[in-house]
């Protein structure tokens, strides 16, 4: 049950995350649903690319990445190694996560709906993880 929770929820991911690569493709404002002009600020900010590469397209290789360990954990229940490795993935979607949050808090004093909404995906992925870590092998 577990793992299948966190497909659906990288499913979620890949969907906001494909939704601001679309929308910082475009030279338009970016649909934020509470209002405000958070998400532009954001992605005019100098810290809206990642060693040169867009932030939401690392959250799209992100969620995939997710969405086939998940299937993976499901047809592989017992490899050690993989609910490791899928561990150590979420910790650092997780982890990469808090770090724009904080830029978002503290350096650009702005914040983007879409990012704080990706940032709670990966929070409970994360948290989910624990679970396959501990051995749980029901699909």
């Amino acid at each position: 049950m577990i793992k299948r929770l966190i497909f659906v929820l990288s499913i979620i991911g890949l969907f906001v995350s494909g939704y601001l690569a679309y929308e910082y493709s475009l030279p338009t404002s970016i649909n934020c649903p509470i209002g405000g002009q958070g998400c532009d600020i954001v992605r005019n900010s100098n810290f809206s690319k990642f060693l040169g590469i867009s932030v939401p397209y690392l959250g799209v290789i992100y969620y995939l990445g997710v969405a086939a360990a998940a299937i993976l954990l499901v047809e592989r229940p017992f490899n050690n190694f993989l609910k490791k490795g899928f561990f150590l993935f979420a910790l650092s979607g997780f982890l990469f996560s808090i770090y724009l949050t904080y830029l978002e808090a503290f350096i650009i004093n702005a914040y983007c709906f879409w990012c704080i909404i990706s940032a709670i995906i990966a929070t409970i992925i994360l948290v989910l993880s624990f679970g396959v870590i501990k051995n749980e092998n029901r699909n």
